[in-house]
């Protein structure tokens, strides 16, 4: 009767595991293959599939319980029947391991992918099947610091340069007649740069010794738990499948999962309590999002005929008659041309001759393509779109005249530095709309009066797309903007090149523009000759050819808050910065003392460059917004990753200088937290081991609490 029994058990335990292992192959496929392709490719070609070799292992084992029982049974020895009892135990407790860590998998890497899209965080690998969405997230949080750490060791060095360059400079006097013994004095003009100079470089060590932390933390993620993992967890089942080895298996068993799924797990849970601890709870954010008045602009339902956009339907209702309803709803839908408005002026329908399948509306915005990838579809939506009344389309033009519009900082990004984009709304001319839309690009050479259009791409002779980058050179391009098809891009290049500013030294690069204020005109009588011309009223030949982009305002240097008694004896025109500078610029009123760097202003080195911190529609000409997604989006009251955003806490609590505090502000993420996590994750090991039999001790353990 037992040999049935037996039998009966091992037959269904067989057809179970068998039925899990292709249950685990499809349901569990998208879920674990990204762990799995880890070890892809792996010289231990064996192990590149936990799971299957899992199954493997259990089922060796069921057959030798098996073969143990009917010995024991046979030859009646209990002790062998009693082992193989307790083995068939130990199979359905290695099988239940093996299921929790198959859901487990789906179950962290759905919890994680749901973080990212409520986040707004582009990472692909969380929305393709098969990714590792744990894995690339925790990449993701290790990457961003490490790029902020970088970027603060840049600009350390950059300051350090600076430094150097001030405590380097030396000024002399010498006397070469023979009644002064042919004396020479040499002394230093900043030698208090010196520490700066020491203190940069401490500085410099620090981000170093941060950014080896944090490298080092990213490749124990990437290459050991996630590609070493699958392998220690495979070895571990194996182990704890026999006997034999069942202690050692449960404790690699626990020593995979704490790399693979307790450790990255930790870095989210750093990514989600910092980003709370810090900038306080996000679920008492307001709800209340702002969005300018040009992102609330829609495409219209219909318009006038004297141009006049009727965006909603109650609009459209309130420009026909009363009694003319019917007409209203005909002409929202598209199935009516035109009608009667109420004043007698024609109501036109923007969805008669295309309708939403047609020209979709959110492709009736220009610039064009709008950011929807069925806007792309040149032989068919685009061509629609072009040919539709442009009183049918959207431009979301920045109101120049509201109070929250900054005419100052739209002003510090000289016109010729401003992009002006393509918003003519027929582009269906001489084949434009079948080139790229990369290689509608013009690049503006020239003065501010005398501009002229320079085809921009240089595309590859041997790409396979050649051809429809260049006819993109038939599109129609003007410097305004409802004018144009393509994007006209300012001149880009380093001001000292002779072809941009000849040989107009850097310090005599002002902007004098004559419709300026008599404040901001230039006092030539503080400029040094090489500045004039012979009349020495005005610049010479080459700094008045030099373009706006390379210059500075005498505005800009007066608009600096300067302390009381600090360079009040400097003229503005000389409160400049550039590598070298004549004499009277660093001496008696204007000596560094009396009117230090961070009262004066620098001269561009590279054109354009003061436009590069302006808001992004300001360097638009017109100022459009081309950011409305992302300002009127409802509030994030997910965690985010970015590093930046951390570097901003404590502005009201750190004293000292800007760069050491943020060193110190990057202290908390890239060194205790780790070590947190590190700890964290021994104590999840040696809890875990002990319930999967894993009783080897981990030295030092003990010490650590």
């Amino acid at each position: 009767m037992k040999k049935p029994i037996l039998l009966l058990i091992f037959l269904t335990l067989f057809i179970t595991l068998c039925f899990a292992n292709t249950y685990t192959q499809t349901q569990f496929q998208n879920a674990t293959s990204g762990i799995e392709g880890e070890t892809e490719g792996s010289p231990l070609e064996i192990i590149k599939n936990w799971q299957a070799l899992a199954v493997i292992a259990l089922i060796i084992s069921c057959i030798l319980v098996a073969i143990a029982y009917a010995v024991g049974t046979g030859m009646e020895m209990p002790e062998i029947k009693a082992w193989a009892g307790n083995e068939l135990g130990q199979i359905f407790a290695n099988a239940v391991i093996i299921l929790m860590f198959i859901v487990a998998i789906g179950f962290v890497d759905t919890i994680v992918s749901a973080m990212v899209m409520t986040s707004g965080l582009n990472i692909p690998e969380c929305s393709v099947p098969g990714g590792s969405c744990l894995r690339n997230v925790t990449d993701a949080y290790l990457y961003d610091y490490i790029e902020t750490a970088k970027t603060g060791a840049r600009s350390v060095l950059i300051n350090n340069i600076d430094a150097a360059s001030w405590a380097n400079r030396r000024m002399g006097l010498n006397c070469l007649t023979i009644y002064c013994l042919q004396l020479g004095l040499t002394t230093t003009m900043a030698g208090q740069y010196v520490l700066d100079m020491d203190m940069y470089a401490i500085m410099f060590e620090y981000y170093t010794n941060l950014l080896s932390f944090m490298e080092a933390q990213r490749f124990f993620v990437n290459q050991i738990s996630f590609k070493m993992g699958p392998i220690i967890l495979a070895l571990g089942i194996i182990a704890r499948t026999f006997y034999f080895t069942r202690k050692l298996g449960g404790l690699l068993i626990a020593v995979a999962a704490g790399i693979m799924f307790f450790l990255p797990g930790m870095y989210i849970f750093d990514w989600v309590t910092l980003d709370m601890a810090m900038t306080g709870d996000k679920a008492m954010e307001d709800e209340n999002v702002y969005c300018p008045d040009e992102c609330k602009a829609a495409p219209p339902l219909a318009y006038k005929a004297d141009g006049e956009k009727l965006e909603t339907v109650q609009e459209i209702y309130a420009a026909l008659p009363e009694d003319n309803a019917a007409a209203a709803k005909e002409l929202i839908e598209g199935s009516l041309e035109s009608t009667a408005g109420r004043d007698g002026t024609l109501v036109f329908s923007c969805y008669y001759e295309y309708s939403e399948e047609d020209c979709p509306s959110v492709c009736r915005a220009l610039p064009y393509p709008y950011n929807a990838v069925v806007c792309l579809n040149t032989s068919t939506v685009e061509r629609d779109c072009a040919h539709l009344n442009e009183n049918c389309k959207v431009v979301r033009y920045v109101n120049t005249e509201a109070s929250s519009f900054d005419n100052d900082t739209y002003n510090k990004c000289p016109s010729m530095c401003k992009v002006v984009p393509p918003l003519r709304s027929n582009c269906d001319v001489d084949d434009c709309l079948e080139s790229r839309y990369d290689c509608r690009v013009y690049k503006r050479t020239g003065s501010e009066l005398g501009s002229s259009l320079t085809w921009w791409p240089t595309p590859n002779e041997d790409a396979g797309n050649y051809h429809e980058c260049l006819i993109a050179q038939n599109c129609p391009v003007n410097l305004v903007a409802e004018q144009s098809c393509a994007y006209v891009i300012p001149e880009i290049g380093t001001c000292n090149d002779e072809a941009i500013c000849g040989n107009c030294p850097a310090y005599c690069r002002i902007d004098n523009n004559p419709n300026y204020t008599e404040e901001d005109q230039v006092d030539f009588d503080q400029l040094p000759d090489d500045c004039k011309d012979e009349t020495g009223t005005v610049f010479s030949e080459a700094c008045m050819n030099c373009p706006n982009s390379c210059k500075v305002r005498k505005h800009d240097i007066l608009e600096i808050t300067v302390p009381e008694g600090m360079c009040s004896a400097c003229p503005a025109e000389k409160r400049i910065v550039t590598p070298s500078l004549p004499e009277e610029y660093t001496t008696d009123g204007c000596s560094l003392d009396l009117c230090p760097g961070e009262y004066r202003v620098v001269v561009p080195r590279s054109s354009c460059e003061m436009c590069l911190f302006a808001e992004e529609s300001y360097a638009y000409d017109p100022p459009i917004q081309t950011q409305c997604a992302d300002i009127c989006k409802p509030p994030d009251n997910a965690p985010i990753k970015d590093a930046g955003s951390y570097m901003n806490i404590g502005e009201d609590g750190l004293v000292g200088r800007e760069g050491i505090k943020n060193i110190a502000k990057l202290i908390l993420p890239i060194y205790l937290l780790p070590l947190f996590n590190i700890v964290a994750t021994l104590v999840f090991i040696k809890g875990l081991s002990t319930i999967l039999g894993g009783d080897i001790e981990i030295p030092g353990i003990s010490k650590v609490f």
